[in-house]
């Protein structure tokens, strides 16, 4: 079951994630996330029980190598049954508050919860998933994004606050010129 779990996300990423969308400026989901799944930066954990621990063990541990190359990406999923909507957002702010310091930050899907804009649902919807990264280089690829593309272009304001704009200690130039 894991093996097809992994394989169903790395074609989600590849299928959808990577796919330009009309409510995107016709850019794709996640600009970034194929890339990892080509170059193999992305690795894969699963999680059946203590998903917080198991959450900041891994980041206090985060390594940019290991044995495998360059790490860019991990990718946390957990089965839908152990956890509800709430408990993954408390969990992964809980999580969040004490790993952002250590310029590591947590994502978080959870199938019950629709991540929606417009026709456009976000959600792999499998099972929860949590995808843990650098900080810095999430918040500079967005500005990027932001500065250099019309990505954000449609997005509705309270949509930006709750996907990008609270991983900033103050929200830059770029993406502020997006706030009405």
């Amino acid at each position: 079951m894991e093996r097809e779990l992994i394989n169903d996300l790395k074609d989600w990423i590849k299928t959808f994630l990577a796919k330009p969308q009309a409510e995107l400026s016709n850019l794709p989901v996640c600009p970034y996330a194929k890339p990892t799944v080509d170059n193999n930066t992305i690795r894969f954990k699963f999680v059946y029980d203590d998903l917080e621990e198991h959450l900041l063990d891994l980041g206090r541990n985060w390594t940019d190598e290991d044995n495998e190359g360059k790490v860019e990406i991990i990718a946390i999923l957990t089965p839908t049954e152990n956890y509800s909507e709430e408990e993954v957002a408390d969990i992964t702010e809980a999580v969040n508050d004490e790993l952002m310091p250590l310029d590591i930050v947590i994502l978080d899907d959870h199938p019950e919860r629709e991540e929606r804009m417009g026709k456009l649902v976000f959600n792999f919807g499998k099972c929860i998933l949590c995808l843990m990264a650098r900080l810095s280089v999430l918040n500079h690829a967005s500005e990027q994004l932001a500065k250099n593309t019309e990505y954000y272009k449609k997005w509705p304001k309270d949509y930006l606050e709750w996907v990008t704009l609270w991983r900033f200690k103050e929200t830059p130039a770029s993406l502020k010129k997006l706030m009405p």
